[in-house]
């Protein structure tokens, strides 16, 4: 198990890596597998050189960062793949094309996928000036760096002069979808791919003029009213429902485009006119025990051994 290096100073969304290191680990040694957990830290050589000394059946992959920058994650399955050592999930080439969001939107846009607007952080002169916009950086995961205070309107004026100072390689801007948040976890496998229940953010008590999004203090900061008033339900869409029906077709269409292979996660936000857009595509989400892909196939009825099997079973 291969995976990013933590320690005293790791904020809580780094530290979690060692909740999945140990479900995988369980679920490996109740396959019959001898799991042993590798650290991927500032030296790749001699990480990546320990591992080729064990020469192992596989490498499962669990790194969300290289250098602790989330956009170099794609590092970690590509010199895998440069020593010849078969690994998990999806592939460097997906890994890198769905952790870009800005060049994840264009073939988004490209293949009839619909994803909500996006303006470079010089062309605030595009934005309506009716509507709220949500301020994002290219490749950062976990929802780091998303909260309330990323969502504007141009008349902010000090968030707009912001804006227009930040680096446009590390930050875009896309309209804020009103209305409803779903998160569907993809699972490979068995020569398809599974999608599985759909899981609707619920937000509580919140008030009118908050932003209804899963940001960053939602997911990471138990000290947080949006954390204890942001909850994950898996019955407010019927099956036959035509809104359930077409997230589940574009999910697959987002595995489909972007060569994804093992476990993917695809995330919606949907207007109040019931139209889904697909706001982002995470390979090789988090699976700890409490995390979102782990509760969307426990409702499935699968258990962490059928998730870790199914996961090993697409290694190429």
């Amino acid at each position: 198990m291969l995976h990013n290096a933590v320690n005293e100073n790791s904020s809580a969304d780094e530290a979690d890596i060692l909740h999945q290191v140990t479900l995988v680990s369980e679920a490996l040694e109740e396959l019959g597998y001898i799991p042993e957990s590798f650290p991927l830290g500032n030296d790749l050589r001699n990480d990546l050189g320990k591992i080729a000394a064990s020469h192992p059946l596989f490498v499962f992959n669990l790194v969300e960062s290289v250098f602790d920058k989330g956009e170099l994650l794609h590092m970690a399955p590509a010199l895998l793949n440069a020593l010849k050592i078969p690994y998990t999930g999806v592939p460097a080439e997906g890994l890198y094309l769905t952790t870009n969001k800005v060049l994840a939107k264009r073939i988004m846009a490209m293949h009839g996928i619909p994803t909500p607007s996006f303006f470079a952080v010089s062309e605030t002169d595009k934005l309506n000036k009716d509507k709220r916009y949500l301020l994002k950086p290219t490749c950062e995961d976990g929802s780091v760096g998303l909260d309330e205070d990323a969502v504007f309107t141009t008349g902010q004026k000090d968030m707009m002069t912001k804006i227009r100072q930040l680096p446009a390689s590390h930050y875009f801007i896309e309209e804020f979808i009103e209305g409803r948040e779903f998160n569907l976890s993809i699972l490979g496998g068995s020569n398809r791919a599974h999608v599985l229940p759909p899981a609707e953010m619920i937000f509580h008590d919140y008030p009118a003029d908050k932003p209804r999004m899963l940001g960053y203090k939602a997911k990471w900061d138990e000290s947080s009213a949006e954390y204890r008033n942001t909850t994950r339900a898996f019955d407010t869409l019927s099956p036959d429902s035509p809104l359930y029906g077409e997230m589940e077709r574009l999910a697959t269409k987002c595995w489909d485009c972007f060569g994804l292979r093992g476990f993917a996660r695809v995330d919606f936000r949907v207007d109040e006119k019931g139209n889904p857009f697909v706001i982002e595509i995470n390979g090789n989400p988090c699976i700890s025990p409490d995390s979102g892909f782990i509760a969307a196939a426990h409702a499935a009825g699968l258990t962490n051994r059928d998730v870790i099997g199914r996961i090993i079973a697409e290694i190429s």
